[in-house]
């Protein structure tokens, strides 16, 4: 068996399973092998959380940013990483 990545017409990639003999131009066909379905994070829930954590931590500026490094960077990650974890965890 093989792993193929191949990408979608919206642009997606996607992983497929394939049999070793298989051409790699039959990914679609083969075994999906995704990661969880992204549409199913409230995206409005995530945006308002960055956005309040932004305000709470005083990154209202290009200089505010500058100034606190990785500032942004762990706001973003604090917010999406749980919730992606989750998704990955409902899958088990």
């Amino acid at each position: 068996m093989k792993n193929v990545i191949w990408q979608d017409e919206k642009g997606y990639k996607h992983l497929s399973i394939l049999r070793d003999d298989d051409p790699n131009s039959m990914a679609q066909q083969g075994i999906p092998k995704d990661p969880p379905d992204l549409n199913q994070l409230d995206w409005e829930e995530i945006k308002r959380e960055i956005h309040n954590s932004l305000v709470e931590q005083g990154l209202t500026s290009w200089i505010e940013v500058q100034r606190a490094g990785t500032g942004v960077g762990s706001t973003v990650q604090s917010v999406i990483r749980p919730k992606l974890i989750a998704l990955y965890r409902k899958e088990v």
